[in-house]
């Protein structure tokens, strides 16, 4: 499947308005802090002395940030201004990472060997055929290693993202479709006004993304829900503390997230 020139063009365009976002917390990195959010954080546990692989890395920060865990990171991402500026990053920052610009589904030959392979946070909605790329993580581990993966949960991505606070909650899209979600705002998730504003996605429900996970070799070892995500993912969500947006008090208890943790046996 070939990278979808809309969604290239849109990443290209968002990435410095995200590095001056307040949300990305870029800042805070370049005084020295650890700014992986604190569900991915305790979720993921000991990376010290580990080589990881995080796909879809965007502009860096988290990739990164694990390296201030202790982590040997290797960063992949299709958005030449996204790697431009991660690399740029670790060089201002004085620390040792590799960051290499492809289609994480085509990825380059030897990136082998990985304790870790790490995504998260609106990774899996730009994959039109996530048994690749379950395929390319599973690929990617060393025997033992283990894959992973937080993000928006699909009982989230059902529900419709602009019904006004205090609405009742309603079910808009499918929870699992094969095809895709072509969108078209003049804001992303980050206030900013983008001209690259056509963006096509893709919605996968919990059947297929574990059971790709598990036909790629994959046992899974893991699993958790959670009831916040770090971005404003609908209009009736509220903000919960520095990090995270939750439904508000009172209003019916559904999962926003999941993290899912699969290790390659043999």
């Amino acid at each position: 499947m070939p990278i979808n020139s809309d969604n290239l063009a849109h990443w290209d365009e968002v990435t410095p308005h995200h590095v001056a976002s307040p949300m990305y917390r870029t800042e805070d990195f370049r005084k020295g802090e650890i700014v992986l959010d604190p569900v991915v954080r305790d979720a993921i546990g000991d990376v010290a002395g580990k080589r990881l692989l995080h796909l879809q890395c965007h502009f860096g920060l988290d990739t990164l940030s694990l390296a201030r865990m202790g982590a040997t990171v290797t960063g992949l991402d299709f958005s030449p201004v996204a790697i431009e500026q991660a690399r740029s990053l670790a060089a201002e920052a004085r620390i040792d990472a590799t960051f290499i610009c492809a289609d994480v589904l085509a990825p380059p030959a030897g990136l082998t060997g990985f304790d870790i392979v790490f995504a998260s946070w609106g990774a899996i909605f730009w994959i039109g055929d996530l048994a690749a790329w379950m395929r390319v993580a599973a690929s990617a581990l060393k025997s033992g290693g283990r894959l992973f993966l937080t993000e928006g949960h699909p009982a989230l991505s059902m529900l419709d993202e602009r019904a006004p606070p205090g609405a009742p909650l309603t079910v808009k899209w499918p929870w699992d479709q094969a095809e895709p979600i072509v969108e078209e705002g003049d804001l992303d998730y980050t206030g900013a006004k983008v001209a690259a504003n056509r963006t096509q996605g893709y919605l996968h429900g919990l059947a297929r993304i574990l059971n790709a996970a598990m036909d790629a070799g994959l046992t899974i070892r893991g699993y958790r829900e959670g009831d916040r995500v770090p971005w404003k993912a609908m209009d009736q969500l509220v903000k919960l503390d520095r990090d995270y947006w939750a439904l508000p008090p009172g209003a019916p208890a559904v999962p926003l997230s999941f993290t899912l943790q699969a290790v390659k046996e043999g």
